[in-house]
């Protein structure tokens, strides 16, 4: 994620990258529970200073990193070849600049800084969680695995994937999508202001109430049998996404309930990328393994419901790479 923002990739050991992980993964571990705690109630907030100015201080020490980064692409900056999405940034704001758009006005350094910062914070969490989760559903399932392996062989063979190599690949695709159906990570998408007074039903909402919709339940609805049968809205079935007439993989039937990346105005801005990386890393992990079974070490069964609530993220599992001969 690091390379398509702004084209540089880390080691392990590399402070900046210690720094992106701290941020992105371990502060969360440390206070999540407490800060969602203070978040909701009041009553709290007077005690959660500490909590609420360490996690402040984190995410502000990042975005001025960030912003130094973003600024940095000015010097070197050519708009006849894009490295990356801050350079993609640079030329909207420039070609917003040029036409007078109204917009001009609102692409700054420091808002369009931020873009880069919650493509980031969005995508690197919730992609490795997503794969962990890929990597889970092969193993507990050999028989897709293996259907997976054999369309990689034929479609693109031992060659680097590139992403229009997803429109010759229907089941990784459809496995990708039921994958994101079966286990979203982020159920609850963005939160929404509300901005007055209002109902929903019969409940009222206050003016300045943070609301979220689950969008996990709208995954797997099994009260609305249009989009998801009752027989099978728990089960994982890659094959709802192929079209049974040519085999082709599809998602436009679901339209109104897939929405693993949210609707409207605060879908998720790095959808597109998302599936793409999933699509090539996945890909690329199958073709270097392909001498090997991945498989559980432990087989303790697909639990319902996985780990937290706010993000979905898979049990503790032993997935081992098996040599075939």
């Amino acid at each position: 994620m690091t390379n398509s923002s702004f084209n540089e990739n880390y080691n392990t050991n590399d402070k900046e990258f210690v720094k992106f992980k701290y941020v992105l993964k371990n502060i969360n571990n440390e206070i999540s529970v407490k800060s969602l705690l203070i978040e909701y109630l009041n009553p709290l907030k007077w005690f959660g200073s500490k909590v609420n100015d360490k996690k402040s201080k984190a995410f502000s020490e990042m975005r001025e990193l960030i912003l130094k980064k973003f600024k940095s692409h000015y010097i070197d900056y050519n708009p006849n070849f894009q490295r990356d999405f801050c350079d993609t940034l640079i030329e909207a704001k420039n070609f917003a600049l040029k036409d007078g758009h109204q917009s001009a006005d609102y692409l700054t350094d420091e808002r369009l800084s931020m873009c880069v910062f919650e493509m980031i914070f969005a995508g690197i969490d919730t992609s490795e969680q997503t794969f962990q989760w890929l990597l889970l559903l092969m193993a507990y399932y050999p028989e897709m695995q293996y259907r997976l392996k054999l369309e990689i062989e034929s479609k693109i063979g031992n060659r680097l994937p590139v992403h229009q190599d997803r429109q010759h690949c229907p089941y990784v695709m459809a496995f990708l999508a039921e994958t994101l159906r079966f286990r979203n990570v982020s159920p609850f998408g963005g939160g929404h202001k509300s901005m007055v007074d209002s109902k929903i039903g019969t409940y009222k909402i206050t003016k300045g109430t943070i609301l979220y919709a689950y969008q996990g339940f709208i995954l797997r609805n099994n009260l609305d049998t249009k989009y998801w049968t009752i027989a099978n809205v728990d089960d994982f079935i890659p094959d709802r996404f192929i079209d049974t007439t040519d085999g082709t993989y599809r998602t436009t039937s679901f339209s109104q309930a897939f929405i693993p990346f949210g609707v409207g105005r605060r879908q998720c801005l790095g959808e597109s990328l998302a599936i793409v990386e999933l699509f090539l890393v996945l890909v690329r992990f199958l073709q270097s393994t392909r001498n090997y079974d991945i498989v559980l070490d432990s087989h303790q069964g697909l639990n319902p419901n996985p780990d937290k609530s706010f993000v979905i993220s898979p049990k503790n599992y032993t997935i081992v790479l098996m040599s075939k001969t």
